[in-house]
């Protein structure tokens, strides 16, 4: 009977079943609706509530890995990302997001991608030149990059900032654009970039340099001359500690006139010495020397308003022509400036100290002579023959000179050559066998002088002398020259766009081949060019571009 009641319930239910699956086809009872309602609804409900879905791409740079390399999710899902560095290497960012740090949470809502960005770690090694790199904006004229470029290049060799501990970054990184674009550069605090300064975070240091359109449309020396002032800054910042600290710190250096005038002097110098124009004069007309002789102090403080450091240039060329008063050189006054004060590591406590055991005198007896300086600054602008080079690598000493008067001093020195060579020659003369080996070895010494020339080019068709050779004075355009074998002449050269060449011949032009075998910086049209002949003969000065610019020196024995 169980069994019977079963098995008829199981017949009742497929009955059921096919009744429901035949009503499916068409037929229309009550019970149908409530199958249909019942079976119906969820897909119904299924397709108006589907998601959306999007894709995840995640990539890892050079120098790390991602955590994940995404994929497809739904719309909403939020995803944890974390880059790790490689050994060597930093995190510095991400591309695609504005994010910083290297975990970072992104919510998914579109299709996303997103790259992890490493930096190397440069290994900072102290007495190694500091590393630049430049980031040149393409708004910037090419002829601009060009220049740069050079300029840089010239200041890295004559003026070397080196690695320091309390640099704490090797590199320095050079952001340059023009202004007619609105600030495309941010630093690392994700502040936007503007004007011209050195800048740090306390964990490195950089360089800006946003040029205004006009200086470009009206050729302004500005444009060239801003980096050669922002460089020295990183040279200030190389020799002393205490003028890299921050603004804020007890132990830092503030003095406006000292350290903004010794840069925007030497923005000057350099422009003068590779451009042949006197930014002096320019920087002058934004002074009024009266304010500056009658209240000196006021420039150690920034708050002074002094418009384009004219009133600190002043007062630092003002410095030098104090210092050649009382027996220093003007290349030994300027790398006292430049170089030997900073050496010294003044701080804002200690600089008037510093002040004196360098300049031997006071910052009180300095700020005095001023008053005695008049509206004309042309008295005091620096020598057109002076190069940077020279004032860098003086070795000449100032011991004598602060007890004796310059001219006694440059004197003995000018004329110690010519009287050890009269007094050998007079030796020579009367010598006996018996000194000769002797008397050979000293006048050997006597006959090798050294000589100095100032070159320059006012135009295309000759070179402009100035100096001294074995006859005596040498002057005028294209001069000849005399020397003998084993002397030395030196060649101060001020010739931007006159590359100074010593050949062999006159008609051989200027390859490798018909050049002067054992001379120093060939082809420079800046800075030192140093030659001492081997060999008897004539040989030539000539410029590598115009070969009008020609003279002839003759070596003797």
């Amino acid at each position: 009977m169980k069994i019977y009641l079963k098995i008829s319930l199981i017949f009742l239910s497929l009955i059921i079943i096919n009744c429901s699956k035949d009503d499916d086809y068409g037929q229309s009872s009550s019970y149908e609706s409530n199958i249909s309602q019942n079976t119906y609804t969820p897909p119904s409900s299924t397709t108006a509530t589907s998601i959306t879905q999007y894709t995840l791409s995640v990539s890892a740079g050079i120098g790390g890995t991602v955590s994940t390399l995404g994929g497809t999710y739904n719309d909403g899902t939020s995803i944890s990302i974390t880059a790790t560095a490689n050994d060597g290497y930093q995190f510095t960012g991400w591309n695609g997001s504005d994010l910083t740090s290297s975990t970072i949470s992104i919510t998914i809502s579109s299709n996303t991608t997103i790259e992890a960005t490493f930096s190397q770690i440069s290994t900072l090694t102290v007495g190694e030149n500091i590393n630049f790199i430049y980031n040149l904006h393409e708004s910037l004229p090419s002829e601009y990059i060009t220049e740069f470029n050079t300029i840089m290049d010239n200041l890295i060799s004559t003026l070397p900032t080196t690695q320091q501990t309390w640099l704490i970054n090797p590199d320095l990184n050079i952001y340059a654009w023009n202004n007619s674009s609105n600030s495309p550069y941010t630093d690392p605090n994700g502040n936007a970039m503007q004007g011209a300064s050195i800048s740090g975070n306390g964990s490195s240091f950089w360089m800006i340099l946003e040029i205004p359109s006009d200086e470009f449309t009206n050729n302004s020396m500005h444009r060239y001359s801003v980096i050669a002032h922002e460089y020295f800054h990183v040279y200030q910042m190389s020799m002393s500690e205490n003028f890299a600290a921050p603004s804020n710190d007890p132990n830092g250096f503030s003095i406006l006139w000292l350290s903004e005038g010794a840069a925007a002097s030497f923005e000057s110098l350099y422009i003068q010495q590779y451009y042949g124009t006197n930014y002096f004069e320019e920087g002058f007309g934004w002074v009024d020397i009266s304010q500056v002789v009658n209240n000196p102090a006021s420039y150690e403080s920034f708050d002074v308003g002094d418009m384009n450091y004219a009133g600190s240039t002043f007062m630092i060329l003002a410095l030098v022509n104090e210092l050649k008063k009382i027996g220093f050189s003007e290349e030994k006054a300027f790398q006292s400036v430049y170089k030997t004060f900073w050496e010294s590591n003044p701080n804002d406590t200690n600089w008037k100290t510093k002040f004196e055991e360098v300049f031997t005198i006071s910052v009180d007896s300095f700020y005095q002579s001023l008053a005695s300086y008049s509206p004309d600054m042309s008295q005091i602008y620096p020598s057109n023959s002076i190069t940077i080079q020279n004032i860098i690598n003086d070795n000449s000493s100032i011991s004598l000179s602060i007890t004796d008067t310059p001219t006694s001093t440059e004197s003995t020195s000018t004329e110690s050559t010519s009287t050890e060579s009269t007094s050998t020659e007079s030796t020579s003369t009367e010598s006996t066998s018996t000194e000769s080996t002797s008397t050979e070895s000293t006048s050997t010494e006597s006959t090798s002088n050294s000589y100095n020339i100032s070159v320059s080019a006012q135009s295309s068709s000759n070179y402009t002398l100035s100096g001294t050779d074995q006859n005596g004075s040498v002057s005028g355009n294209d001069p000849s020259i005399t020397a003998k074998v084993g002397d030395t002449i030196s060649f101060d050269i001020n010739a931007p766009g006159h590359p100074f060449l010593l050949i062999k011949t006159s008609n051989g032009g200027t390859d490798s081949n018909n050049l002067v075998d054992g001379v120093t910086n060939n082809g420079a049209s800046s800075g030192t060019i140093s030659w001492t002949p081997s060999e008897t003969g004539t040989f030539y000065y000539i410029c590598e571009f115009h070969s009008s610019m020609l003279g002839t020196i003759t070596i003797s024995e």
